[in-house]
């Protein structure tokens, strides 16, 4: 039974200096226990993961759990079962280049990472680099601007970090305003429906999974507070162009591999735009995850290589929509 090793950055104990709180600790727990769930009852792997010794016992059984105490035991301990597991999934944020290292970290203890790769990782974890790129190919994504440019022409603007993840640092303002920090880049700030597609790239198969409502805040600061999927009919002429553009963009960012986030905005003329790009395991897993049937979501989350085609997408996904938080609960339809 191969051991795979599910390392979530925050909860591995690399936040050992400071508090276990915002949303991508909240996020980052909730989608590691959902997959270790997942593998745990499909009984194919062997789970491992660091766990940080705060959190108390690790929620789920039939798990190889290390508890980590300190920041630099959470370094050794990463590398250590990095190297002594068949395949490494790490669940961070790209602030800081954290995904990049971990990524040469797997490298240098001679362990397989499951993911992007290194080049793929920088590409998407610049939001500026990204826009250029898929607009270059021709692909409708959302003009990109660094700060000490001229705004784009919009009445109000959306500043983010340059490398920013789970929502943090954003901000609206109007286009006359000044940029918040020099770093930052801004977009227009446009109107219609925030919504993403996960993308599965294997090899041979890379397959679009159904289009999500993204829930946003309200307050200009567009934090996540969950999803719905599918929020289009599977066969819907704008859910075909919302998974053709997301797969496009992903044969834009050079080697994709394992799950990959498209975040798009879909217009008033139902006309999607691309937003950005993350190159990782994102929060709607823990939508999809509930809608899955009669497909192995998470081991193919784990095991790029073995995605099957999906020639009736209909056929892998149960009839009625989901509604999920951010922490994975679900909401009851009305």
């Amino acid at each position: 039974m191969p051991r795979v090793f599910i390392s979530e950055y925050i909860t591995s104990g690399a936040w050992a200096d400071r508090p276990l709180v915002g949303s991508l600790a909240t996020e980052g727990q909730a989608m590691l226990v959902a997959l270790a769930e997942d593998l745990a009852a499909d009984k194919r792997t062997q789970v491992v993961t660091s766990w940080d010794h705060r959190l108390g016992q690790f929620p789920v059984k039939d798990t190889e759990v290390t508890l980590v105490r300190s920041t630099g035991e959470a370094e050794d301990i990463f590398v250590q079962l990095a190297a002594a597991s068949d395949r490494t999934l790490v669940i961070a944020p790209e602030i800081d280049g954290v995904l990049q290292q971990r990524c040469q970290q797997v490298a240098d203890a001679g362990g397989t990472w499951i993911g992007c790769s290194p080049e793929t990782l920088a590409l998407c974890s610049d939001k500026l680099v990204t826009s250029r790129r898929l607009r270059e190919a021709g692909l409708s994504a959302i003009e990109t601007r660094t700060a000490d440019q001229p705004p784009p022409e919009s009445e109000w603007v959306v500043w983010k970090p340059r490398d920013g993840a789970g929502s943090l640092g954003i901000s609206t303002s109007p286009s006359t305003h000044a940029a918040p920090h020099p770093d930052h880049v801004v977009q227009p700030l446009l109107s219609g429906q925030h919504v993403s597609v996960a993308v599965l790239c294997g090899d041979p198969h890379t397959v679009s999974l159904p289009v999500a409502q993204q829930h946003l805040s309200t307050d200009g600061l567009f934090t996540y507070r969950g999803g719905r999927v599918p929020c289009f009919p599977l066969d819907s002429p704008v859910s075909q162009a919302v998974s053709k553009l997301a797969l496009d963009a992903c044969g834009c960012i050079g080697n994709p591999c394992g799950w990959v986030g498209v975040d798009l905005l879909v217009d008033d003329e139902n006309q999607p735009v691309i937003l950005e790009i993350n190159p990782r395991l994102t929060t709607s897993f823990l939508g999809y995850r509930q809608l899955a049937t009669n497909f192995a979501l998470s081991h193919y989350v784990t095991c790029p290589h073995e995605v099957p085609p999906i020639n009736r997408p209909g056929d892998h996904w149960q009839d009625e929509p989901i509604e999920f938080t951010s922490s994975g609960t679900l909401i009851p339809l009305n």
